[in-house]
This record gives C-alpha cells, sequence and structure tokens, in this order.
C-alpha cells in the first residue's frame, strides 16, 4: 500500500508528519480506502504543532484539515490569546453509523472523512476546549466562519445535542453541492451553566454573552434549532416529513355535521364535479335540510351550511424533507 501522493508531497516538504495507517481492517461496511495516519502540521513560523491523538483518515480530508489546521486555527488561536501547542482530536476514522445510532446512516467518520476537533493546548499550560462554553468568543465564531468555508458539514454545540464538545467537519457529497454550517456561537455558553446548575430556572450569563446575558444565549439556542428543523435545510435523499395537521380546511370540513371537504366524498375519494356523493336526490331536488351545491337563490334551511362555503386554502401545505445533521 502507498500513501497518496497528495499527502506524500506534504509529508516530503515537510508541511505535515504522517504515515500510513496499517493497523486497520479493511471493512466491507465502511468501504475501502488509504488511511493516513496524520500526527502533526507544521506552522507559519515553522514549528511543528502535534495532534493528540493522530487523526486518521482518507487523504483528501487530511490534506484538508492540515490546511484548516495551521492556515486557521493556529492565527485564530494566537488573535484570541494564546499560544498554540497542541490540538486535541476527538475523533476521526471510526466504522460506525451517525451518532453511534444503531441502524442509522453511515457516519462520514466511518469513510474516513471527518474529524472532530475538541480543543487546543497553549504553551503556558492552558487548555481551551469546545466544551462548556471553553473557547474564548473571538476563537468560535472565527473557527466556524473558516470552517464553513472550507468543509462541506460543519456542526458544533446547539446543532443537535450530538457536537456539544467538539466540532464536527467532512467532506460529505451530496447533491447540488449542498453545504450545512450548525454551530450556535452562544450555545456552548448556555450549555455550560445548565449543567452547573441544574435546578436554575435559567442559564447564566457568561463571560462570552454580554449585556444580554443568559437570555440572549437561550433566544440564540431557540433560533437555532428552529433552524436545524427548516425546509430550506432538505436534503434530496432524507424522507419527507408529513403534512401538518389542522389546516383551515380540515377546520371549515370539520363544521355542518362532518360534511368532507370541497372536492371528496364521504370516503375521501376525490368527487368528479362539486356534488359530494349522494348528495342529489332523484328529480333534481336536494335533501332534506341540505341547500343544493351551487344554488344562490332562496333561504337556506337553519342550521345548514353552503357546501361552496369552504376554504379556498383547502390543501395542506406541503413540506419539504428535512437535512439531516448527523455525522
Amino acid at each position: 500500500m502507498v500513501m497518496p501522493a497528495a499527502c506524500a508531497d506534504l509529508v516530503a516538504e515537510g508541511a505535515i508528519e504522517a504515515s500510513l495507517e496499517t493497523s486497520l481492517t479493511p471493512s466491507p461496511v465502511c468501504g475501502t480506502f488509504i488511511p493516513v495516519r496524520l500526527t502533526a502540521v507544521r506552522l507559519a513560523d515553522g514549528r511543528m504543532i502535534p495532534l493528540k491523538p493522530a487523526a486518521i483518515s482518507r487523504c483528501e480530508m487530511t490534506v484538508a484539515a492540515a490546511a484548516w489546521m495551521s492556515e486557521a486555527l493556529a492565527p485564530a488561536v494566537a488573535t484570541a490569546g494564546g499560544v498554540l501547542s497542541a490540538i486535541r482530536i476527538a475523533d476521526s476514522y471510526n466504522c460506525r453509523p451517525r451518532n453511534r445510532v444503531a441502524g442509522a446512516k453511515m457516519s462520514e467518520h466511518g469513510r474516513g472523512n471527518a474529524v472532530d476537533v475538541g480543543g487546543f493546548e497553549l504553551g503556558d499550560g492552558r487548555v481551551w476546549t469546545v466544551a462548556k462554553g471553553g473557547l474564548p468568543m473571538a476563537l468560535r465564531a472565527s473557527m466556524k466562519d473558516s470552517a464553513c468555508t472550507r468543509f462541506a458539514t460543519v456542526l458544533g454545540p446547539g446543532s443537535d445535542g450530538y457536537h456539544e464538545d467538539h466540532i464536527h467537519v467532512d467532506l460529505a457529497q451530496r447533491r447540488n453541492d449542498f453545504k450545512l454550517c450548525h454551530w450556535n456561537l452562544d450555545a456552548g455558553s448556555a450549555v455550560a451553566s445548565r449543567e452547573d446548575k441544574p435546578g436554575a430556572n435559567a442559564p447564566a450569563a457568561s463571560a462570552e454573552s454580554g449585556a444580554g446575558g443568559a437570555s440572549e444565549d437561550k433566544e440564540a439556542a431557540g433560533k437555532e434549532a428552529a433552524a436545524s428543523a427548516g425546509a430550506a435545510e432538505a436534503e434530496p435523499e432524507s424522507a419527507p416529513a408529513p403534512a401538518p395537521e389542522g389546516s383551515a380546511a380540515a377546520g371549515k370540513a370539520a363544521q355542518g355535521k362532518g360534511t368532507p371537504a370541497k372536492g371528496t366524498d364521504a370516503k375521501g375519494t376525490a368527487a368528479k364535479g362539486t356534488a359530494e356523493k349522494g348528495t342529489a336526490q332523484k328529480g333534481g331536488q336536494p335533501p332534506s335540510g341540505q341547500a343544493k351545491t351551487g344554488q344562490t337563490n332562496g333561504p337556506k334551511p337553519k342550521g345548514t351550511q353552503d357546501k361552496n362555503a369552504q376554504d379556498k386554502g383547502g390543501g395542506s401545505k406541503s413540506t419539504q424533507p428535512k437535512q439531516s445533521q448527523s455525522d
């Protein structure tokens, strides 16, 4: 087995420290690829920064992750007031379903196509972690911006409940190059407060939240959750969600002794014309206590409704399939 050229070139240039991962057994479930073990990346100042532990992935992901770490993450850490000494890796290649849920689709980790960053070790001994809002806000914002520019999927705190302590990035292939970027920058602080004070009615304000305090964190988390379920994030491979119940037409149809909605017979089957099945009697006379469909002249029998008084917006609005956020 030979290391792919793109990774071999970076090793030869001294841009990364990497080797072939020979301990993995090819899995028919996760597919076959040449696994590369990335152990360190070289920064612009010449220092070689280790990954703890090493990140194992296919070469394409190795190249993308190494470039992100050296070109974006290290400068962002420096701007936030730290000197990067190591990058903590939460997960890389792992032949498993999404979020480790049995029966779920294969994770991009199982394809060697994803890396999770858990935090940073600094030269003065400090450790900045994604968990519990441990990253400075300026660093969070810079990380999110650079990650969402470079990768197909970015999931962090506030995205789906599975990424509260790490940042997931991958190179998933989707139709029309659709991308996901879900990371509520305030969610980490809110989660940390709730865990520290489980009995509190509202999370305490964090140093990153500013004057708005916990209420802004809670509102931001709610907006991110709503956006996650939005139709604009639909993925073609996902199954469509059911149409909402309780539409205006359903409410109208429930009036007038359970008269079915316009254009359907008593069995819910589409009927020809505008008359309900069995409404007209022989000789063209309407049944007792009902108004003839389309009749406009003369008073209507007391306690009945005109069939044409249906809500014009009878059909329920359809929804697009939801976009999966899991890794």
